[in-house]
């Protein structure tokens, strides 16, 4: 596999790339973005970049320049694209950059900045379903600046993403009788929860969550070793008044040093759009809060209209009892349902795995189909390119 440094090097010359593309004006609303396809020494073999609205995506033009070599033994599934914003994952005036690396059979994708636009985000989570290593966050706040310019502009900036996950069986529950838990899914959807947490910039539990389970909230790979660098890891956060006990395992975290903090963060949850208004101010714009529960915090966040995605595994076995993934949010008819827009619906072994996004009202709590003013995303920046 490819060096980290390898890839950080050739981020480099992606930012190069990048700012060869053209100024924003009235004829191009686009970002700059830079791609670099390297071997797996290291080797740059196939370089682009964006040149405006209409023209191919870098990621394109790189594939384009590798095409034109026609370098005999050169297999792709060895090769890493290496580009300064998420590959795209929406059919605009070009076709999705994401599926052209597919097609292409690219083995490894690594990106600098998420992609903020409500249509055109998702390209990073379709490589990851299609067996693509992917490696996020390279440079990150280096891609972040080479794009602020197109972000003022538009008057917008990326907005946070609150990720609501659990895992449930078929019947909706998170938990059996007795309250355990472990391990109502598969390991291909436990596998999976970890790439997600290496995506997120701050990882949220209760203190319930927290004293009954003592996780760690790491992302780890299958042999329980870090998936990203400590840099990279999610800061862990625990929202509730309890103390953190002293031996948790939180508390061993490899993100708390890697940040400069001596323990997790912890917020009261007396006031949630407070508390995760401050995660989104320690992390910037397009901060990414992945929460992992319990279901009381999951809820309340759900019933206050604070999350922006829900994140379901549901595991084809049957439970009963009390513990339901979601409780009362308000909602007093099958008229006032909160309608999900589905993103991705895959499998992972036996399970069944759901991204969805939820509507909000102005006012930031659940919408009902009477009050409906926008979808999650329209006050964000759309990626035209």
């Amino acid at each position: 596999m490819t060096r980290l440094s390898d890839i950080d090097d050739a981020m480099e010359r992606a930012l190069t790339l990048a700012r060869r593309s053209p100024a924003l004006g009235p004829d191009n609303q686009n970002p700059p973005v830079g791609c670099v396809l390297i071997d797996a020494d290291g080797r740059i073999v196939a370089e682009g970049w964006h040149r405006g609205a209409g023209t191919p995506h870098a990621e394109v033009e790189a594939l384009t320049h590798l095409q034109r070599r026609h370098s005999p033994g050169l297999d792709p599934a060895e090769l890493t694209a290496v580009v300064t914003l998420e590959p795209c994952n929406h059919i605009g005036r070009t076709g999705p950059c994401s599926q052209a690396l597919l097609d292409a059979g690219i083995g490894a994708v690594a990106y600098g900045a998420a992609d903020p636009g409500p249509e055109s985000s998702g390209g990073a989570q379709r490589l990851l379903c299609n067996g693509v290593t992917v490696i996020p966050r390279i440079q990150e706040q280096r891609c972040l600046g080479l794009i602020r310019d197109w972000l003022i502009q538009l008057e917008e900036r990326p907005a946070a993403a609150v990720i609501v996950k659990w895992a449930q069986s078929l019947d909706g529950r998170v938990a059996a009788e007795d309250g355990s838990s472990q391990w109502i899914t598969s390991p291909e959807a436990r596998t999976d929860v970890h790439h997600q947490r290496s995506w997120a910039d701050f990882i949220v539990v209760g203190t319930g969550t927290l004293l009954s389970d003592d996780p760690s909230l790491t992302a780890r790979d299958t042999d329980g070793g870090l998936l990203v660098p400590p840099v990279h890891q999610p800061v862990p956060v625990v929202i509730g008044h309890r103390p953190i006990p002293a031996e948790a395992a939180v508390l061993r975290h490899p993100a708390l040093a890697a940040h400069g903090l001596d323990a997790p963060l912890q917020l009261t949850g007396d006031d949630l759009a407070a508390d995760l208004a401050n995660l989104v101010e320690r992390g910037g714009p397009g901060t990414r809060i992945f929460v992992e529960g319990g279901p009381r915090l999951a809820n309340a966040i759900l019933r206050a209209g604070l999350a922006t995605d829900v994140l379901v595994y549901t595991a084809p076995v049957l439970l009963g009892g009390p513990y339901t993934a979601v409780d009362s949010l308000g909602v007093t008819t099958v008229g006032g349902a909160v309608k999900l827009r589905p993103l991705t619906e895959r499998w992972l072994g036996p399970d069944h795995v759901l991204h969805a996004v939820l509507p909000t009202t102005s006012a930031g709590s659940p919408a009902d189909d009477d009050n409906h003013t926008r979808t999650k995303g329209e006050n964000r920046v759309h990626r035209t390119r």
